[in-house]
């Protein structure tokens, strides 16, 4: 992957958002909207219960869909399984974010904790198991306050990985995301960060995950995906196949307005390249 092949020019991707596919969309938008603080930006039907929703905190947009949707429109398979992925927030108070989510009914998954020396965290799963995570720098500075709702200063959507290195080979070499921060500096990283216009990309290693959290992930079929916006979708499919990159979905036509295809990165989990159709 690291040499592409095929002819035509790199694709150049823009506007990146994120999905997750859940089982209970209404539970989701519960959690993201009114527990979090995430505001409604579109919903697709407009009446009755919806298949898709987008919902906005700061520069994060995050797409919340239904398994079901996935298969019927695009035939894509997806549902329940282990967390292969997280939505992590920066905070002050990273205990009251933790006491808050668990107080509005959020399963814990990991209570406030220190690691690396460096970092405080907690962790909270969402109505579909994925895994939501509160940081900030140590040392604390805020006390917990787990009546008010918390206050995010930025945001990153994590996948984890059996092979760290092919993922950043897939978003940093191919689709042209730009690291920014890498632990350990030296040797072979555990988790890698990556941004691309307004999204913050994290990969991590499973066994980081399990070594400096105590939390499993990793089987199971893909729950989340990254959102690209192109020129051309066909052409870029074409391209993406062309670097050896498996095709999920080819291109189609969907939701009245968009054209879209999807291909996989190295472990499977969907990445999807969107257009807005023209007349005619």
């Amino acid at each position: 992957m690291s040499a592409p092949r095929g002819s035509g020019q790199r694709v150049q991707f823009s506007n990146p958002e994120v999905n997750l596919y859940v089982g209970n969309i209404e539970g989701s938008i519960r959690f993201y909207r009114d527990v979090l603080g995430f505001t409604e930006t579109f919903r697709t039907p407009k009446e009755g219960p919806p298949e898709h929703l987008e919902l906005r905190l700061g520069s994060f947009t995050l797409g919340l869909a239904t398994f079901d949707a996935l298969k019927r429109h695009h035939g894509i398979q997806s549902g329940p399984g282990p967390a292969r992925l997280e939505v992590d927030f920066g905070t002050e108070d990273v205990d009251g974010a933790y006491g808050w989510g668990v107080s509005h009914g959020a399963p814990s998954v990991h209570s406030p904790y220190d690691f690396l020396g460096y970092i405080h965290a907690a962790a909270v799963a969402d109505p579909d198991g994925n895994y939501v995570v509160f940081h900030t720098r140590l040392p604390v500075k805020t006390t917990a306050n787990p009546a008010a709702r918390p206050t995010f200063r930025n945001h990153l959507f994590n996948f984890y990985t059996s092979d760290i290195e092919r993922s950043l080979e897939f978003y940093r070499g191919l689709l042209g995301f730009t690291e920014t921060f890498r632990v350990p500096e030296e040797g072979p990283p555990e988790h890698v960060e990556l941004e691309l216009g307004p999204l913050n990309l994290g990969v991590s290693t499973l066994e980081a995950l399990r070594q400096n959290h105590g939390m499993s992930g990793g089987g199971g079929p893909p729950r989340g995906e990254v959102v690209l916006w192109v020129t051309d979708v066909d052409a870029a499919h074409t391209w993406m196949q062309a670097q050896g990159t498996p095709s999920l979905s080819p291109p189609h036509d969907f939701a009245g307005v968009l054209r879209g295809a999807w291909v996989g990165d190295p472990d499977g989990n969907p990445v999807q390249m969107v257009a807005r159709r023209g007349p005619g």
